[in-house]
C-alpha cells in the first residue's frame, strides 16, 4: 500500500538547516498494523505527515495504492486526506466548541454527505466506540479516553483504509491508554491498515512490525 524510495525532508535554510528525513526506504502492505519507533526528533512525526499527505518532502518518491504522489497537485492531496485517509493525534485536536456528535460528522459534511447518512454513520461509530451516551456532551465534559474515543471515531467514520496515529496513548493513563490499543488493534482486525508514531512498547508490542527511525533514517525493523 506504502512505499517510500529514498525520501529526504528538511527545515530552515543555510546555518539553521536540519535534516528531519535523510533518505528513507520502507514499504507496508494493505492490511498491516505497523509502529514507528524512535527518539524525539527522529522523524517519526514528520515521516507520518508526509505519509498522510500533510507535508511535502525534498526528493525521493511515496507511492501510495500503486500511484506516486505529486505534492504539487493540491486537488489529488485533498481527495487522499478526505477519502482515504483517518487521522489520530496525541491531543485530540477536537473543537472545544462543537459537541460529540458534531465533532464526528466534520469529515462527512466535507464530503457533501446527506443529513440522513450523516447522522447514520456518526451514531454508527459511536456504538462501536461505546461512547453513544455523549453524543450531546462537549469536549471539556469529557475525559481523556473519551475524548481520544471520539478522536478515533472523527478518524474512522468516512470508513478510511488507512489509519495514522501520532502518539494515541501519550495523553492517558495506563489502563485507558490500554483500551485505545484494543480499538486499533479491532480496527485493524476488521482490515484497516494502521500506522502508529509511539514512545510505549506496549503499543508497539501489538503491531505486526516495528519500524526504527533514527536520526532521519530507517534504523531497523523488527
Amino acid at each position: 500500500m506504502i512505499e517510500m524510495k529514498n525520501v529526504y525532508k528538511s527545515f530552515g535554510k543555510n546555518n539553521g538547516r536540519v535534516e528531519a528525513l535523510r533518505g528513507v526506504n520502507l514499504s507496508i502492505a494493505d492490511g498491516e498494523m505497523v509502529s514507528i519507533m524512535g527518539k524525539s526528533g527522529s522523524g517519526k512525526s514528520t515521516l507520518l505527515n508526509i505519509i498522510g499527505g500533510m507535508m511535502s518532502f525534498d526528493s525521493g518518491e511515496y507511492i501510495y495504492d500503486g500511484k506516486s504522489i505529486d505534492y504539487k497537485n493540491h486537488k489529488k492531496l485533498v481527495e487522499l486526506r478526505r477519502n482515504d485517509i483517518g487521522v489520530v493525534v496525541q491531543y485530540f485536536a477536537l473543537a472545544e466548541d462543537l459537541n460529540v456528535y458534531n465533532n464526528v460528522a466534520l469529515p462527512l459534511k466535507y464530503k457533501g454527505y446527506s443529513g440522513r447518512k450523516v447522522k447514520k454513520l456518526v451514531m454508527e461509530v459511536l456504538e462501536e466506540l461505546g461512547i453513544s451516551d455523549k453524543v450531546k456532551a462537549y469536549p471539556n465534559e469529557l475525559s481523556g479516553g473519551q475524548k481520544q474515543r471520539v478522536a478515533i471515531a472523527r478518524a474512522i467514520v468516512k470508513q478510511p483504509k488507512l489509519i495514522l496515529a501520532d502518539e494515541p496513548t501519550g495523553a492517558l493513563d495506563a489502563a485507558t491508554g490500554e483500551e485505545v490499543q484494543r480499538i486499533f488493534k479491532k480496527l485493524n482486525d476488521s482490515g484497516k491498515t494502521v500506522i502508529i508514531v509511539t514512545h510505549d512498547e506496549k503499543v508497539a508490542s501489538i503491531c505486526d512490525r516495528i519500524i526504527h527511525i533514527k536520526d532521519g533514517v530507517v534504523d531497523n525493523e523488527v
